[in-house]
């Protein structure tokens, strides 16, 4: 037995056959007057199963079996949003250290050499001085112009044969405030002055008027004793810091 419910133009035939039927026994059935509520129900029913169509007529009676219930589809879940990174309550705050000052250079107290000849290391005179004669290698006290702090130590290298040419060092100690004097005279007889490590270097260059050559004068001080070297035509390498290395140590 086929119990396969009827589709497509069977269930057609199938739904105008049931139409006719009932249309017939409506008509042979003519119902008392009391019942015309009843009929007219029968004809809206009818006309109710004609309006659903082919599927939905045979849905209505039970011959073709209902779909099952689709079930609602998934919510599409939103893009989420990234989440802002969190602060505790507890973080260390970070603090930049204060800058290491840099250490200054340390005053040298200085030593005043009692000979010429240790004015600069032993391996370093004959390179600076050559052949002049010193004149005189025990130094000599050459006092003061009355310009300047006394000099304790002054040593000349001249050839007696040359008129101006030479070089000269002259050396004293004195307080801060005589050799800060001396400085501010210098400056304004036109030297120029800086510091230099822990000291300071002053440098002035003048012609000279009979010859046509410079002398370059240069002064260093640092603490209590200063220095000035006075060279004419008598070009050196390394003069004052070989003085330096002797005196400062």
């Amino acid at each position: 037995m086929n119990t396969e419910p009827p589709t497509g133009d069977d269930l057609q035939r199938m739904l105008v056959s049931m139409k006719q039927t009932v249309l017939d026994r409506a008509e042979d059935r003519r119902p008392a007057p009391r019942r015309r509520g009843g009929r007219a129900g029968i004809v809206i029913g009818v006309i109710a199963l004609l309006g659903l169509g082919a599927t939905s007529g045979g849905v209505a009676l039970g011959m073709i079996p209902q779909p099952f219930t689709a079930s609602a589809p998934a919510p599409t879940p939103s893009p989420s949003e990234p989440v802002a990174p969190s602060t505790p309550e507890s973080a260390p705050v970070q603090e930049t250290p204060d800058p290491v000052p840099t250490p200054t250079s340390v005053v040298r107290a200085g030593t005043l050499p009692t000979d010429c000849r240790q004015l600069v290391p032993a391996s370093e005179y004959d390179r600076l001085f050559g052949g002049t004669p010193l004149t005189d290698p025990s130094g000599s006290e050459a006092g003061s112009d009355g310009d300047g702090p006394p000099v304790d130590l002054s040593c000349i290298w001249r050839d007696p044969r040359a008129d101006v040419s030479g070089l000269s060092v002259s050396l004293g100690s004195d307080t801060a405030e005589v050799i800060a004097d001396h400085e501010a005279l210098l400056v304004r007889s036109g030297y120029t002055c800086a510091d230099s490590g822990a000291g300071r270097l002053c440098r002035m260059t003048v012609a000279e008027q009979a010859y046509p050559v410079d002398t370059t004068l240069t002064y260093y001080s640092e603490g209590s004793t200063w220095l000035i070297v006075r060279q004419t035509n008598f070009p050196t390498n390394g003069l004052l810091s070989a003085i330096q290395q002797q005196v400062w140590g």
